[in-house]
């Protein structure tokens, strides 16, 4: 099978060629990483110790002109820097017996004979050699013409033949993250896996790039899109085939339940789990399928959410965010005047950490047909994209939803971006009345039917325990949402006077203090609130009116210390818990002795926040509080939340970084656990360090029995078992990479 290595980015074409020198050699050869070692990209020594060096060139792009250009105005001058005794030179390029020759000539004398020079045929011929090798690296063959033939006569006609048509033209891009590994385990293990995510976060690319494995195995490919009965109806007992069903639940749950949806696919997992040659794939909004799960019985009785077969794609590591960066620039038609704007003062890392950061936006902005700039105003580009992803939301929120959609996601956007179905229902039929809503299409405006539409395209709805509650599946909703109307005081008026709540105001002032909504508006929209307050007299508008009195008439602030202390005393379970800190702050001398015991039983009934945790911080430091036993119930908060925090950020941690190999025996493999847990510890102090330095050194906190409780070897088992294969199939090419403790972020992006 003849390979043109186009499937492949440079750095995977680098560890293909070491794979297969490796083996071609029979010994162990030193990967380097680019940029770091005067262009060497491998290295291994003759018995005699002299140093034969490694260079690849991945030039499918360019062509050979432009590799020829490259060796005689750089290469060359490196390698005679270096002065090894042999130089062996790789490329992804076909090569004939006078390309050859031309090449050995510029590298005269480090290059000896024509057989140091690899390009496109040679490598084909090692990896014919090499099956193993091969089967590793899947990108390379899943798109072969070879393969593609298989996959096309594996497909049912039509539909079928056309999806994996589509998938196989995209998998170039394919990142295989660790969520990849897993649930290639699920499935190999239960013949089924439901996989769910929220929106863009990667999970029909997944599911899709394991249909392509399968497929490539002879497995019948069916892809299924309104109902089982597609299946069932080509179900070949005995025969291997693979079925696929995207979004199964589809937008509403409830839907699904009502036609015994969920009846007819536990029924058909079952059958599938116990037939040896079928395989399930199947996918669902993260939202979706929870409800799905809190409202179907069969789903509940089946115990679906705990199933083996059950895999959640959560918040992506910044590795694979990398990757998946990376993979998108180097398949994009940008040129290098574009590419360079993304790598300038590292830029490419407030890409992979920004919070508005999913594959599905970084194609976009990556998609050269689609950039609406030149390349000096690129990053600008980037930069609005990723901060207010305007132009993604645009057609969908204005052209593809209607008035009353449109109105429940903006009440909840101005409501902090999350609220509860009573509030929602309440200020959305306000809303309506003020507006007096029309839309011509005479859509249903009843609240049921327009928050199922809603949850299929802006909002999750998610079953809290005393509440249902709804918030944006993405909060690039609200930086759009927010843009298009900051400058739309009457529909801004009437957002808020719907609304109507303590929250909102809270909100309200937070936008005013980032520059969102002006000083204009905001005064206005304050004034308008307190007149209907002072109409309407009722409990929620009062408190409106107490925060209009906290900005307009500070002369009045005693009657807004004794409304405090009776809301704390009267309602210790309110949510606005951080807020009553900054007020009790705020308000030191007008309060005087307060009761932190009201606190203290508050904070047994949740799970203290970030900023909650602060303001209890401040407080203590503000009282001067020396009460025993609420500093140790303080310390007891700060050490979970803290443990937390080390729990969520330990699956950002690059394990690979800290495995260590064997060079003698590549099955002997070790982990830096002091290196991993100094990162956990750097970490907790990071954490601690945003915190009151003088109240953390008072509370004495035991960062050691934190970290101490993170088993450092669970973090690395799906690491090792994941390359199982990899370590024990073939010794040399797994022990071509080495394992340096240096960012494996910047090492990815690293250029000549």
């Amino acid at each position: 099978m003849d390979y043109d290595f186009s499937q492949l980015n440079d750095k995977e074409f680098e560890i293909l060629t070491n794979d297969l020198l490796s083996i071609h050699f029979n010994i162990r050869i030193e990967r380097f990483k680019v940029g770091k070692d005067g262009g060497v990209d491998g290295r291994f020594f003759s018995d005699d110790q002299q140093e034969i060096i490694i260079q690849c060139k991945h030039y499918f792009k360019s062509g050979y002109k432009a590799l020829i250009h490259k060796l005689i105005t750089e290469e060359v001058i490196k390698v005679r820097k270096i002065n090894p005794k042999t130089y062996i030179l790789v490329t992804s390029l076909p090569l004939s017996r006078n390309n050859k020759k031309e090449i050995k000539n510029i590298f005269s004398p480090f290059i000896k004979s024509d057989n140091d020079i690899f390009g496109q045929e040679d490598l084909n011929d090692i990896l014919a050699q090499n099956p193993k090798i091969e089967e590793k690296h899947f990108k390379l063959w899943i798109t072969s013409s070879t393969v593609f033939s298989r996959l096309i006569n594996n497909a049912i006609k039509g539909r079928s033949e056309y999806e994996i048509e589509r998938i196989k033209q995209k998998s170039n891009k394919f990142v295989p993250t660790e969520s990849y590994y897993r649930a290639l385990k699920i499935l190999e293990k239960n013949n089924a896996i439901i996989i769910s995510g929220e929106p863009g976060i990667g999970k029909t690319t997944l599911a899709e790039n394991l249909c392509l494995i399968f497929v490539s195995r002879d497995f019948e490919f069916i892809t299924i899109e309104e109902s089982l009965s597609e299946a069932e109806n080509i179900y070949k007992r005995s025969e291997k085939q693979i079925f696929y069903f995207d979004d199964f639940l589809g937008s509403s749950y409830f839907e699904a339940i009502e036609n015994k949806k969920d009846s007819h696919i536990m029924k058909f997992i079952e059958r599938i789990q116990s037939d040896k040659t079928k395989l399930f794939i199947l996918t669902s909004r993260t939202n979706i399928l929870n409800s799905g799960v809190l409202h179907s019985s069969i789903f509940s009785n089946c115990n679906l959410q705990k199933n083996e077969f059950l895999l959640t794609i959560k918040e992506i590591n910044a590795l694979d965010r990398a990757k998946i960066l990376y993979n998108h620039i180097w398949f994009s038609k940008l040129s290098e005047e574009f590419v360079e704007e993304i790598y300038k003062e590292k830029r490419y890392r407030r890409i992979i950490s920004h919070r508005n950061f999913n594959p599905r936006l970084i194609d976009f902005i990556t998609d050269i047909e689609r950039i609406n700039a030149n390349a000096s105003g690129y990053w600008s580009y980037i930069e609005g994209m990723l901060d207010n992803p305007k132009d993604i939301w645009n057609d969908c929120f204005k052209f593809q939803s209607n008035a009353y959609i449109r109105n429940l996601v903006t009440l909840t956007v101005y409501n902090g971006q999350r609220i509860t179905e009573d509030e929602l229902r309440l200020s959305y039929y306000k809303l309506d009345n003020i507006e007096d809503t029309k839309n011509p299409s005479n859509t249903e405006k009843d609240f049921n039917s327009t928050i199922q539409l809603a949850t299929k395209s802006f909002l999750n709805r998610e079953k809290a325990k005393d509440a249902v509650m709804y918030y944006l599946f993405n909060p690039s909703i609200a930086d759009y949402i927010l843009s298009e109307y900051k400058d739309d005081y009457n529909k801004l008026c009437a957002v808020f006077k719907s609304l109507n709540s303590f929250k909102s105001i809270e909100h309200l002032i937070s936008l005013n203090k980032a520059g969102i909504i002006s000083f204009k508006h905001f005064m206005g929209i304050l004034d308008e609130l307190f007149i209907d307050a002072f109409k309407s007299r009722k409990s929620n508008d009062y408190l409106i009116y107490v925060s209009h009195l906290l900005f307009h008439d500070l002369n009045k602030k005693q009657s807004i210390v004794d409304l405090l202390k009776r809301i704390l005393i009267e309602h210790p379970y309110l949510e606005e818990y951080s807020r009553f800190f900054n007020l009790l702050k705020i308000f030191k001398e007008d309060i005087g002795e307060f009761d932190f015991k009201i606190i203290i039983d508050y904070r047994k009934t949740k799970y203290l926040e970030k900023d909650e945790i602060t303001g209890l911080l401040d407080l203590m430091d503000i009282y001067e509080i020396e009460d025993e036993k609420f500093i140790n119930e303080v310390k007891e908060d700060v050490e979970t939340f803290l443990y937390d925090e080390v729990d969520n950020y330990k699956n950002d941690i690059d394990i690979g970084s800290f495995v260590c190999f064997n060079e003698r025996n590549p099955n002997d493999i070790d982990i830096d656990e002091s290196g991993v847990k100094d990162l956990i510890s750097e970490n907790i102090d990071s954490v601690l360090g945003e915190f009151n330095s003088k109240i953390v050194q008072k509370l004495d906190i035991d960062t050691e029995s934190i970290i101490d409780r993170i088993n450092v070897f669970d973090l690395y088992s799906d690491f090792i078992e994941s390359r199982k294969n990899d370590f024990s199939d073939y010794s040399p090419s797994y022990t071509s990479d080495v394992f340096e403790k240096t960012d494996p972020i910047d090492d990815l992006f690293e250029r000549s």
